[in-house]
């Protein structure tokens, strides 16, 4: 009996130690190509036999994991993320104290799909709380279309009929090309990129919710363009290198790209570079613009022709100097001009009715140029412990030249030119460390210094026989310099199914303006803003979460706001700059509701902003009868919208999706005693479908409903794209064709209204978009690997510039004149 007593007691001891026994177990989970660390993905550890999990972790930032499970036997882990393929592993736990399951790679999730079906099926999306990733490359219109055809399909990004780009509801926004900020890009992101081949980029992030260690500027988030030579590579990965070419040709231009990686031994490289050229001919343009004071009014006709070229290039590299330590480095050029050339006839209705033939030439280039080193040390002792010391040099010049002649006039009107030699450079150090403080928690703090100068030199010159006469009232000399310091941290913890980011930042700004003799009065100023971010998301599923953020977001203005000098190319109206322009601030808070399984991806966003004292341009009458254009701090803003992407895969070759929004936009503006509002929507629909003999089919249908500004409106659009691709050699070649037009003939017409105290426009121009084009692209080498970067580099987002619509000068009589600020959902 005592026997008895004796085994029962060891078999229950023996059970009890194996029911209480807890093994920490722990891994880094990475993606398959890039290496990068897959954050936020799930992690479940299912013990055989059982429905519910033993215990649940997610992945931090630097993609590991780390969780006591109790008991022992056969276990199998279960790891799951946005837009992955879930993957499993088998583990035993037998009473060890610690399991390191190493490194776990994460796939696409169309990797799992057979090779017919993957170009039908590869995801799009990947969705967090705070940024989302659109996966150009897989998109097969990238390969005919530009990057403004893409952002139309990005979720929290609208295109309008005028091709201006609102982001997360906002016209006021950065471009970033490979995490680094490009002036150039974020002052003309609407001219540039729908010119600029999609196939020169390989990703597409929104950051719509930048944290502490962002700049604050910037109202609705970040673009970032990735071309491939992005984060991460390891030093695990062979020798070798990887390509791509690819040639197109439509019937409004031409473009073309290389893009190469390489790798020897420690030392990795990264080429991009892209090339276009674009040609309008017969845009027409329709105006009426009346003085409400007087009952003058004016009517102007045009037609105008217009030549883009672009090119872009890009080179990274980087050095693993040991285990511990990364140098990195990259160079950019971007190149854009544009020329256009039309004649207008303008009436002049009133009390002494005239009317006149205005022959215009314009000229607008400007090149971008930056470079930066990043050298980062991570610790040996504390995992996840890293310190970053980075350089940056940006500079962006413009030169315009605008030529207006005059002719059939019943009163002598001298011909005359502008131009604008402007420039913005800046220089920029950053110290950034980042260390956790406890499981699943982690502290990222830093410094950063910007110098900026902004100079323009604008002159005007009057026709006098064949020479041309310098006007000096008319000229302008102007140095604008702004230095920020700035200090912040953020910290981020991971809580079972929820997670935490919360920051706050401080910036200082010392600004001086400097005028050339006689053009004005030099000053200076400075002023510190506090800047608070936060974000709280919880996973609701493995495969489902929902998340709340708020951040504040800085609009400083930029030198095409602040330029005092008057365009004085059409007698009837001139326009120019404030340089007592002061920052605005914004406050935003977004619910955010992230869902994905195997048939269907579903990202939900409802948003509202408060913006005081914005930014905005606005029109009125002197007492000469000039109509001027000038910005102000001069409206209040609040925008309220719900943004839908949603993805239907229907079948193993059918994928369905659409990327809708719709919101309502509050303007008022005590200065002005004017208040404007209305609702705003967007739909874009499309479809994939995989043909027999592995061909492509894409169609896209999208339209757009009214954009409000404070002083006016500009009508919907609507748009149709069909594309028909296919693979040759094993799909190394692919070959795309693809058929672009709206539904209206003649053209996509685009209308604008706007009226004032004493004024009022109306407007319609006409733009021959109808297309076919047709586009090759040939891959090479082994993929695998990219340039590997530093965890931390410099991204300042921190300027606001005239951002949307046509480059300064390109559009026609009286166009300058609606008063609109910002076509898009809300404005600044």
């Amino acid at each position: 009996m005592r026997h008895l007593r004796f085994v029962s007691f060891v078999l229950t001891l023996t059970m009890s130690a194996g029911l209480y026994a807890q093994t920490n177990v722990k891994g880094t989970v990475l993606d398959s190509l890039s290496r990068q660390p897959e954050v936020g993905a799930v992690v479940q550890f299912m013990k055989n036999g059982q429905d519910q999990p033993a215990a649940y972790s997610v992945t931090d930032s630097l993609g590991k994991f780390e969780k006591m499970v109790a008991g022992n036997g056969e276990y199998v882990l279960l790891l799951q993320n946005m837009g992955r393929k879930a993957v499993s592993r088998g583990f035993k736990l037998e009473g060890q104290s610690e399991l390191d399951l190493g490194e776990i790679l994460l796939q696409d999730d169309a990797q799992a799909i057979d090779a017919a079906a993957v170009q039908a099926m590869k995801t799009l999306v990947k969705l967090d709380v705070n940024k989302l990733t659109y996966k150009v490359e897989a998109d097969p219109d990238s390969k005919t279309g530009t990057l403004l055809d893409m952002l139309r399909k990005v979720p929290m990004v609208t295109v309008d009929g005028q091709d201006n780009i609102t982001v997360n509801g906002s016209s006021s926004f950065k471009v970033y090309v490979d995490g680094k900020p490009n002036q150039m890009l974020s002052s003309n992101p609407s001219q540039i990129l729908k010119v600029m081949p999609a196939s020169a980029v390989k990703d597409i992030e929104v950051i719509t919710n930048p944290g502490a260690k962002y700049d604050a500027e910037g109202a609705g988030g970040i673009l970032n363009l990735i071309t491939g030579a992005a984060t991460g590579a390891s030093s695990a990965v062979a020798d070798g290198a990887y390509g791509s070419i690819t040639a197109g040709v439509t019937t409004k231009g031409e473009n073309g790209g290389v893009y190469l990686t390489a790798k020897k031994g420690k030392l990795t490289v990264g080429v991009n570079a892209a090339g276009g050229f674009q040609k309008l001919n017969g845009i027409t343009y329709n105006s009426t613009q009346k003085n409400l004071g007087n009952g003058d009014f004016q009517n102007t006709e045009m037609v105008q022709n217009q030549k883009s070229p672009f090119v872009f290039a890009d080179l990274n590299a980087s050095y693993e100097i040991s285990p511990r330590d990364l140098l990195s480095g990259s160079f950019g050029m971007t190149g854009f001009y544009q020329s256009a050339a039309g004649n207008s006839t303008i009436t002049m209705g009133g009390a002494a009715p005239y009317s006149y033939v205005n022959n215009q030439e314009m000229k607008y280039r400007t090149s971008g140029m930056n470079g930066s080193v990043d050298y980062q040390h991570t610790s040996a002792e504390v995992a996840g412990r890293a310190l970053t010391l980075s350089y940056r040099y940006s500079g962006s010049p413009l030169r315009t030249e605008f030529i207006s002649r005059f002719s059939e006039m019943p009163f002598q009107m001298p011909d005359r030119r502008s131009d604008g030699d402007d420039n913005s450079q800046e220089n920029t150090f950053q110290l950034d460390y980042t260390t956790p403080v406890g499981e699943g928690q982690s502290l990222s703090s830093g410094l950063k210094y910007i110098a900026r100068h902004n100079s323009a030199d604008d002159k005007l010159y009057f026709a006098d026989g064949n020479s041309w006469i310098h006007n000096t009232e008319g000229s302008m000399l102007y140095d604008h310099f702004n230095d920020i310091g700035a200090l912040y941290s953020e910290y981020t913890g991971i809580f079972g199914k929820f997670s935490l980011i919360a920051g706050l930042r401080y910036e200082y700004t010392w600004q001086k303006v400097h005028y050339g003799k006689g053009f004005g009065e030099d000053f200076k100023t400075g002023f510190g803003d506090i800047v608070p971010s936060a974000s709280l998301q919880y996973n609701i599923a493995a495969t489902r979460n929902i998340g709340l953020t708020y951040n504040r977001r800085i609009q400083r203005p930029g030198i095409t706001y602040l330029n005092p000098y008057v365009n004085r190319s059409y007698p009837t109206m001139v326009s120019y700059g404030n340089s007592d322009l002061t920052s605005a601030r914004s406050d935003i808070i977004s619910v955010v509701f992230n869902s994905f399984n195997p048939k269907w991806i579903v990202s939900l966003t409802g948003r509202y902003s408060h913006t005081g004292s914005g930014i905005s341009d606005y029109s009125f009458y002197d007492d000469e009868g000039i109509l001027n254009t000038t910005y102000g701090n001069i409206v209040v803003e609040d925008n309220t919208g719900i943004t839908a992407f949603v993805n239907w895969t229907a079948g193993p070759k059918t994928r369905i999706y659409t990327n809708s929004s719709v919101g309502y936009s509050m303007f008022s503006s005590d200065e002005l005693a004017q208040k404007n509002n209305g609702w705003n929507w967007n739909v874009m629909a499309g479809l994939q479908q995989t043909l027999p003999a592995d061909m492509l089919l894409s169609a896209n249908l999208m339209a757009g409903g009214k954009t409000w500004t404070l002083q006016g409106w500009n009508k919907g659009y609507t748009l149709g794209v069909i594309g028909l691709s296919k693979g040759f050699l094993a799909n190394k070649l692919r070959v795309t064709g693809q058929f672009i037009s709206n539904f209206e003939k003649g053209g996509m017409s685009i209308e604008s209204f706007a009226r004032g105290g004493d004024f009022e426009t109306r407007s319609k121009v006409t733009v021959p978009i109808r297309q076919v084009g047709l586009n090759l692209t040939y891959t090479f080498g082994k993929q695998g690997f990219q340039v590997k970067k530093t965890r931390k580099s410099i991204t300042n987002d921190d300027v606001i510039n005239n951002t949307n619509g046509q480059a300064p000068g390109t559009g026609a009589a009286g166009s300058s004149a609606t008063g609109v600020s910002g076509a898009g959902q809300g404005g600044m």
